[in-house]
């Protein structure tokens, strides 16, 4: 699975540790962050390169490549991300909600405030999100619903 990942600032030291323990599981990880991009940017970069890489979203294997965004708060870049068409992000502080998130909404991506979780929890909070499955069945008429809002 590639994960792409982009980090502003605050979220820097945060992303650079997950990075690590991403490849060691053996994850492809894409870094988009760059030092001149905020919250909003990054999450419409990640965004939009995972859309590309997941047929606008519509591939949901467990394969199919998936976004983080990590900034002080997370909610700049969830709002950011929410507002392109395909796109179903999630502002994610625990894992029972990053799991479900994937689970029951088909996540895209999720962002994540390192103001907002601590070190091991945010890396609990990606493992919860990359190793759930896409339910999906009863959860399409939603995420459909979804999709034709935007």
């Amino acid at each position: 699975m590639r994960v792409i990942i982009g980090a502003d600032k605050d979220g820097a030291h945060a992303k650079n540790e997950l990075i690590k323990l991403l490849k060691e599981k053996g994850y492809d990880i894409f870094d988009v962050s760059s030092e001149k991009q905020d919250g909003v940017d990054l999450a419409v970069t990640v965004a939009r390169e995972t859309l590309a890489e997941t047929d606008n979203g519509k591939d949901k294997s467990e394969n199919a490549s998936r976004g983080i965004v990590i900034t002080k708060w997370g909610i700049d870049a969830f709002m950011a991300a929410n507002k392109l068409k395909y796109v179903i992000a999630a502002n994610v502080s625990d894992e029972h909600s990053a799991r479900m998130t994937r689970r029951h909404n088909g996540a895209l991506m999720i962002t994540l405030g390192t103001a907002v979780v601590g070190s091991e929890l945010l890396k609990n909070c990606v493992k919860a999100y990359l190793e759930a499955p896409f339910d999906a069945g009863r959860h399409m008429v939603r995420i459909d619903m979804v999709n034709k809002m935007a």
